[in-house]
């Protein structure tokens, strides 16, 4: 089966027109809670046109702000700028074996295993390869052998730019710098209505989320921790 990143990956964006901003319908103001089996999540929509959101879910935490709308049944959300993590790399050294030997420096706290790596062919086709203890061997033989890799952790849906594999390079070394891991880049991202509630799709779950009301409500904010 092929991963939610390869997949992402293998999808052609299109980019669509942006509307001209209006007020956001004061109806659609306030606190939503998403939260189901495993996941806690929530989004507040200000009136002001700002919005928040958290999600956490197992060893995952995200969050995002910035400013939201109204299309039709939709929410839209857009995140404000933010520092995205990014890939760095650090050196390299000539070779000429059949493999082209890739490692990876992280951080403390993130496991290495989480990181991994898309090796694209001339066709344009992409399999993954997870890293692990030592470097990822990149096979560098045959007809059809990769000529980019893309580096990826897919858990924050993180992904590099294409590195092409220079000819005649023995090994490549990488840094991962976090920055503000854990925001996420929402662009236009809508949610959709389904009766009393706005639907995102988010890491293999549909999310579900409510307006909160008196009755419901205990007073908390979003990204409060129960």
């Amino acid at each position: 089966m092929r991963s939610r990143w390869l997949f992402a990956f293998m999808l052609t964006v299109v980019s669509s027109a942006q509307a001209p901003a209006q007020a956001p319908p004061a109806d659609l103001v306030g606190t939503y809670n998403g939260g189901q089996m495993e996941v806690g999540t929530g989004l507040r929509l200000e009136a002001n046109g700002r919005y928040e959101y958290f999600l956490s879910y197992g060893a995952l935490d995200e969050e995002s702000e910035g400013t939201w709308s109204a299309d039709g049944d939709a929410i839209v959300l857009t995140s404000a700028p933010f520092k995205a993590p990014a890939f760095e790399l650090v050196g390299t050294k000539p070779g000429k074996g059949s493999t082209l030997d890739v490692t990876l420096e992280v951080p403390k706290g993130l496991d290495i295993q989480f990181f991994s790596a898309l090796l694209v062919t001339p066709d344009h086709n992409a399999t993954e390869a997870q890293f692990g203890d030592g470097p990822l061997h990149i096979p560098l033989t045959g007809a059809n052998h990769p000529v980019q890799f893309l580096l990826g952790l897919e858990i924050f849906d993180v992904m590099s730019d294409p590195y092409d594999i220079p000819p005649n390079t023995g090994s490549m070394h990488f840094r991962f710098v976090p920055n503000e891991l854990g925001k996420v880049a929402f662009d236009h991202q809508r949610l959709t209505r389904d009766g009393d509630t706005f639907l995102l799709e988010r890491f293999g779950r549909t999310l579900k989320y409510r307006k909160e009301t008196p009755e419901n409500s205990d007073g908390s904010t979003v990204g409060d921790e129960k």
